[in-house]
């Protein structure tokens, strides 16, 4: 949610509040990541209010947010951004994929060297505002003002609320414990996708070989729209199983915004960066240093995670979506030079590298079952 802040303050401009906070021109991008990266914790949470009251979970019921709530969260900083037509943010797949970097433990064991010493260094007045909105997003310290953030029993660990939601809506679990290693405890619901990742796959597997046969004009052409639809249908169905009434929704939020901020602290020589000594040419990069300073290792295949979290999270919103109506519409997965073609492509490649399985050789075909898909609002 955070790179989508990001481009609309790049697209239209922020405006400014007195004399404190001059206006952001557009078509800035450093500046547009700059405002954001320096913003006050409490205005990105006031945006976030917006945004989920706008998205109106729950429509058509009266939306989340009181009239108390709704007067506040119009003082922000970002109010004058607006908020989109269609609220959204990244799929739960994205955070997945980011999150396994190890980048937030990474990263709230900065928070922590720099909250209890001077071992990485004094921090220059830009990370110690980096410094606040982490506290707040990684340690879950501005729950009570946001409704849409972890609650509950699970609040004092906002790490585990995650988990539990990867777990539920796509059986996986992060590739490691918690950071001190001990292995991760979180609840398990009984309700879990945990066939997502064979049937993923399964159509990681088919859409390469309609890639493959795009310009196959004499051969024999071993792609098959059909079966293409049939997987897709049925991954539709297990996804948007775990979301009626809009379960996952508020989860799903709260875990785009933690890790878009991971993102964003990491996309670029930022001040935090540069004061960890950490400059480097990629986030990966970026993040094994930093993960050295304190003594946490990142994920091996961080580059592969961070290369293709915005086109998985565009992927499986396409799954979800009602766009792939029939055989004849599953064309869209893999036509290349569209944004969904491509994002299909890069996700091929990095989720194979990142899990060293072969998809362009068939395994054991999985089996699809035609199910009646009900419409989830």
């Amino acid at each position: 949610m955070i790179q989508q802040i990001v481009k609309r303050i790049f697209d239209i401009g922020l405006p400014a509040i007195g004399v404190d906070f001059p206006a952001v021109p557009p078509n800035n991008l450093p500046a547009a990541a700059a405002a954001v990266l320096s913003a006050d914790p409490l205005d990105l949470t006031l945006y976030m209010e917006q945004l989920w009251h706008e998205f109106n979970p729950w429509a058509p019921n009266a939306p989340p947010a009181g009239p108390a709530r709704r007067s506040l969260f119009a003082q922000g900083r970002f109010n004058g951004l607006g908020t989109p037509a269609n609220p959204m943010w990244d799929h739960l797949g994205y955070s997945y994929v980011l999150e396994n970097t190890r980048a937030v433990q990474i990263l709230r064991r900065v928070v922590r060297e720099y909250r209890g010493g001077e071992a990485l260094g004094i921090p220059s007045v830009a990370t110690q505002r980096w410094l606040n909105v982490s506290e707040a997003l990684l340690f879950g310290a501005i729950n009570p003002m946001a409704a849409w953030l972890p609650a509950g029993a699970s609040a004092l660990d906002p790490e585990a609320e995650r988990r539990a939601a990867y777990y539920r809506l796509l059986g996986m679990e992060l590739a490691f414990g918690a950071e001190d290693n001990r292995p991760s405890t979180y609840t398990k619901a009984a309700a879990a996708n945990t066939g997502f990742v064979r049937l993923f796959e399964e159509l990681l597997y088919e859409l390469w070989q309609a890639i493959a046969n795009l310009k196959n004009f004499a051969g024999v052409n071993s792609s098959d729209n059909d079966r293409i639809f049939r997987i897709t249908e049925e991954l539709q169905f297990v996804l948007r199983s775990r979301r009626q009434n809009q379960m996952l929704a508020r989860e799903e939020l709260s875990a785009s915004l933690v890790l878009g901020w991971v993102e964003l602290s990491l996309s670029t020589d930022t001040p935090v960066v540069q004061d960890l000594k950490a400059n480097a040419t990629s986030a990966a990069n970026r993040l094994r240093l930093i993960g050295e300073r304190v003594g946490i290792s990142a994920h091996s295949k961080s580059a592969e995670f961070f290369s293709m979290a915005s086109e998985l999270s565009l992927f499986l919103r396409t799954i979800e979506s009602n766009v792939i109506t029939g055989p004849s519409a599953v064309s869209v997965l893999y036509i290349p030079g569209t944004p969904v073609g491509d994002a299909s492509r890069r996700v091929i490649t990095e989720w194979a590298s990142a899990t060293g399985k072969d998809l362009k050789t068939r395994a054991k075909p999985v089996e699809t079952a035609r199910r009646p898909l009900t419409v989830v609002r």
